[in-house]
């Protein structure tokens, strides 16, 4: 089967390697790359993120044993493509030939932007890409945090984008006799331009010779600030306001759902549900506050049984996944088909390192973790938002 997003993918990583190339065979040079804007470790980063999403796309489970295989020219080798492969418990992985060209060419590039002064710890990027992964894939079973309910990525290439969203469904299809004039449904969508959003903060100065003697130091620190960024941009996605600087979030998105307290928390979460059923959508996953699941799960019924461990419990919420967030305010639980949204990324996570000035004279480093993402309800009506305070 043809993968025309794999196809496309490598098609940008082929034409990055034929600007950088030079006259000199082997030497490569960032400043030549014209079809990607921002400085040496910005191009590099974006490079890497075209790599790792080439291997990701294999969570659309497409297989790619029908690639040609025929990446020659411009700096580029040929590799024959392997038959789809897999391993137990994930997807597919694409073709190995691709794969390991697109390795390749990142390896290629990093290796002369380190020549041009990138370097991995004193001044210059590392790239974290699979903190956020780009493309179409399934939900995990068992969803860990409310980014993974987004299963809908879509890279961009400016800081500008446009959507679709949905304003208007009326489903006005019925039985018509011969010769009479069919009845019209109204699916009413309008085009949303919007931009992505910077979303960054620094580390303290730290000193240098912490990393030579804590080896697992910057993987810390990658983790630690990495989640720091993931965490305001899902805060962003939930409660992010129109007027300020971030992605506009679910509960100012005119359109969503509603449902008011009614008797106690189980009742209006088991009305929200049926809100939802009734209008013919799919719910995929809840969204409840930490402090509302414990409430939740301390419920007693009459005779003291928890109501976590009686049958009524699992009624309320069917068998639809329940995500734990503090991305979602005390108070407030979000039910919602996590389809109908969409995640835009300009830029993955990357970490940037400096040892420059002040912090040079000091022998002290300083790290900035930095991404950039926009966000998109394209179908308001998918997504209800629950009141739990009496």
């Amino acid at each position: 089967m043809d993968h025309p997003a794999l196809r496309a993918t490598l098609a940008e990583l082929r034409q990055i390697m034929a600007e950088a190339k030079t006259s000199n065979p082997g030497v490569y040079d960032m400043d030549q790359v014209k079809s990607l804007s921002g400085t040496k470790a910005e191009k590099l980063a974006k490079l890497v993120e075209l790599n790792a999403r080439a291997a990701e796309l294999k969570a659309i489970g497409h297989a790619a044993e029908n690639l040609d295989g025929d990446l020659s020219g411009d700096g580029a080798q040929r590799y024959e493509s392997a038959p789809m492969g897999g391993t137990k418990g994930t997807a597919p992985s694409i073709g190995h030939g691709a794969r390991q060209w697109a390795q390749e060419a990142a390896q290629t590039l990093a290796k002369a932007a380190e020549q041009h002064g990138v370097k991995a710890l004193t001044s210059g990027a590392v790239d974290a890409p699979t903190m956020v992964r780009t493309g179409l894939f399934t939900m995990p079973t068992n969803p860990a945090r409310l980014l993974d309910l987004i299963v809908d990525r879509q890279s961009v290439t400016g800081n500008e984008f446009e959507f679709l969203r949905q304003t208007v469904r009326t489903d006005n299809a019925a039985a018509v006799v011969d010769a009479a004039t069919k009845p019209t449904s109204i699916y009413t969508v309008t085009s949303v331009p919007d931009r992505v959003r910077v979303y960054a903060h620094l580390s303290e100065a730290i000193p240098l010779r912490l990393f030579a003697d804590h080896r697992e130091l910057s993987g810390f620190l990658d983790s630690e600030m990495s989640r720091g960024v993931l965490d305001a941009l899902e805060r962003d996605i939930v409660s992010g306001a129109v007027a300020g600087e971030n992605v506009v979030g679910i509960l100012n998105t005119a359109g969503v759902g509603t449902t008011a307290y009614a008797t106690s928390v189980p009742v209006t979460l088991r009305k929200a549900r049926t809100a939802m059923e009734s209008a013919h959508e799919a719910p995929t996953a809840w969204v409840l506050n930490p402090t509302d699941a414990e409430g939740l799960d301390l419920l007693t019924t009459a005779d003291g049984e928890y109501l976590v461990d009686s049958t009524a419990y699992a009624n309320i919420f069917g068998n639809i996944p329940k995500v734990i967030s503090t991305s979602v305010p005390a108070g407030t639980a979000l039910l919602a088909d996590w389809s109908q949204c969409r995640l835009i990324v300009r830029q993955g996570t990357t970490i940037d390192a400096d040892s420059s000035g002040v912090l040079f004279d000091t022998n002290r480093v300083k790290l900035r973790a930095e991404g950039r993402f926009g966000f998109a309800v394209n179908r308001p009506a998918a997504f209800r938002v629950i009141d739990l305070t009496p």
